[in-house]
């Protein structure tokens, strides 16, 4: 889908591996218009990533969300210092407590994100560095973890993706220095 520049390799992916049936008939499709693509995309931002057999499966029967991670206190520590110092977060102060519902996936645990491109960086960082899980995203957006700056709304997985593009094509110091903390956490 040669004008789908809006989809980015995250939901790309995503769509790929968790709706493989939703996608599956599109590859044998003689065409695949830009309002088809679109289309795909808002179903992708609407139900997160579990279509199953091109229905959406009862949250009931998803497995619960996890990070995959298994921070040591000196970690958690480390990635609480690296929040705080990039203000990743409204929050005055940022505490372990905090990170480790957010890590938990805590049920009803929320916080409101001072910078959406920063905390992708992140969470991206996390992922390069094999602290959590590819899904990382789908989790966020599915445990509804992540408010808006103003508190309005939660962040979504494809806010996520595109701002961790937007931050891969604008590479600023803050960048830097969280992925730089980041890789500082292996033991």
């Amino acid at each position: 889908c040669g004008n789908c520049h809006e989809m980015n390799i995250h939901i790309i992916r995503g769509l790929l591996i968790d709706c493989t049936s939703l996608v599956k008939s599109l590859f044998t499709a003689e065409t695949f218009s830009f309002e088809e693509c679109m289309a795909l995309k808002r179903k992708y931002d609407i139900a997160g990533v579990w279509f199953g057999s091109s229905r959406i499966e009862d949250s009931r029967n998803d497995p619960p969300l996890s990070f995959g991670c298994n921070f040591s206190r000196e970690q958690m520590t480390g990635i609480v210092a690296c929040a705080n110092a990039y203000h990743l977060f409204c929050v005055s102060t940022l505490r372990i407590e905090d990170m480790e519902a957010l890590f938990a996936c805590k049920k009803g645990f929320c916080i409101r994100v001072n910078n959406i491109r920063h905390v992708a960086v992140l969470f991206d960082a996390l992922l390069e560095n094999t602290f959590i899980l590819p899904h990382w995203q789908s989790v966020l957006d599915k445990g509804r973890f992540l408010l808006s700056k103003d508190g309005t709304r939660y962040v979504t997985a494809s806010s996520l993706s595109s701002a961790l593009s937007a931050a891969r094509n604008n590479i600023t110091s803050a960048n830097l220095g969280i992925r730089k903390a980041v890789s500082r956490l292996k033991i």
